[in-house]
């Protein structure tokens, strides 16, 4: 016959009860825990930044819808049409070119036994005056006098004489060309 087994399911021992130890968070989990509520609130106080500025654009949105309206469009018209005029003006300004600063340059560079009988200018593609002269001198070595002191101008980019030859009474007629730079001619008030 079989064995007497006496199975019992009720058990001989005590149960003892397992106790759980709490662990204490360490610097690590106090950390973390730290910077999930900080990302939290930051989280919370951006949203509602966002919400502040949201409503800050739409009060100046109306602020300036009723700005507009009190504008006065004929004023803002005039103003408009004066800046353009004003516009047009200054270019013709800053296009204006004078000569009296080169005939100035000129004067106080010429020799005293120089004379100059006739005068005629216009502008290079460039912007430089182009002057061309006419005039006598006593003799050659005033001449080449002028030409000494033309060369030191720093306004006079080139000078040649031209034409040389013997007039009146031994006086010496020539023409001469000068290119002169464009910033002496710029008009400045």
């Amino acid at each position: 016959m079989a064995p007497n087994f006496q199975s019992s399911f009720i058990p001989k021992e005590s149960v003892t009860e397992e106790v759980f130890k709490k662990k204490k968070a360490g610097i690590l989990g106090v950390l973390v825990v730290s910077l999930f509520i900080f990302s939290i609130i930051l989280s919370a106080g951006l949203y509602l930044y966002k919400g502040i500025i949201k409503s800050d654009i739409e009060n100046l949105q109306l602020q300036l819808a009723e700005e507009e309206k009190n504008l006065d469009k004929e004023t803002i018209s005039k103003m408009s049409q004066f800046s353009k005029k004003l516009g047009v003006v200054r270019s013709i300004v800053i296009k204006h070119k004078v000569a009296s600063n080169f005939l100035e340059t000129l004067a106080s560079s010429t020799v005293s036994s120089v004379q100059f009988i006739n005068l005629s200018y216009d502008e290079s593609k460039d912007g430089e005056l182009l002057v061309r002269l006419n005039g006598k001198a006593s003799d050659y070595a005033s001449v080449a006098l002028q030409e000494d002191v033309f060369s030191k101008v720093k306004y006079f980019k080139s000078t040649t004489f031209s034409n040389l030859g013997l007039g009146n009474g031994g006086s010496v007629s020539f023409d001469l060309d000068i290119a002169v730079d464009p910033k002496i001619s710029v008009y400045s008030p």
